[in-house]
């Protein structure tokens, strides 16, 4: 299955009606290897990343023609380079806008000194475990249940949303596991390439999914 087709298939369900808001991990990127945790927001997407994206971003205009598209984008340059090759993928500028770092999407990390400290010790799955049940520090890292609620309340608040348009933020797996396991209960060992959640919103209420090869999540959320 092609990178990005189980957020496809939720969109080609997505009401015409409401904001669509997707966020998701952003394009294959280059090995971190060698690279110092500090300076990894400046790893970008491969050339099989760009073609990834191009192509996602031209199936985004297959199942949603009328839509505005909006992008968005954490600070690291693979998430930048993720949402301008979706931008060329789609092809219509005046149809589509790359907003930049908005809405603002941070990293859940507070201290990487402590966090790259605690994943030497118990590897990266084992630090998303224990990340998930709360165990961490909170001068370490957010809590996941409180990072879910700003991250998702960004979302949703975002004014430049209108009905109808559509919002796509790229962000990173660490952005997701919290989400997907706090809204729906389950963890998730990975985040694909491109996958993430679909969000279909009105005023009132909030319809958020996920799917991937083992599960397929819906739950609805009151906006306050």
């Amino acid at each position: 299955m092609k990178a990005g087709a189980y957020v496809l298939a939720l969109l080609d369900e997505a009401p015409l009606n409401k904001k669509t808001i997707v966020l998701i991990r952003h394009s294959k990127r280059d090995s971190f290897g060698g690279i110092p945790d500090h300076l990894r927001d400046t790893v970008g997407i491969n050339p099989e990343g760009v073609q990834m994206a191009r192509e996602f971003g031209k199936s985004i205009r297959q199942v949603a023609p009328k839509k505005l598209l909006l992008l968005g984008h954490t600070v690291a340059k693979r998430c930048e380079m993720t949402a301008c090759s979706i931008q060329e993928g789609f092809s219509s500028l005046n149809q589509t806008r790359v907003l930049g770092c908005e809405p603002e999407i941070k990293s859940p990390v507070v201290n990487l000194d402590n966090l790259v400290k605690l994943r030497n010790e118990f590897g990266w799955q084992g630090l998303i475990q224990q990340w998930l049940r709360s165990e961490l520090p909170e001068d370490t890292i957010w809590n996941p249940r409180k990072y879910t609620d700003e991250v998702v309340g960004k979302l949703l608040t975002y004014p430049t949303v209108q009905p109808g348009d559509l919002l796509v933020v790229v962000a990173h797996d660490i952005t997701l596991f919290p989400l997907v396991f706090t809204v729906f209960g389950k963890n998730v060992k990975a985040i694909e390439f491109l996958n993430g959640i679909v969000i279909s919103a009105n005023s009132d209420n909030a319809e958020i999914q996920f799917k991937n090869a083992e599960y397929s999540f819906r739950t609805e959320r009151r906006i306050s």
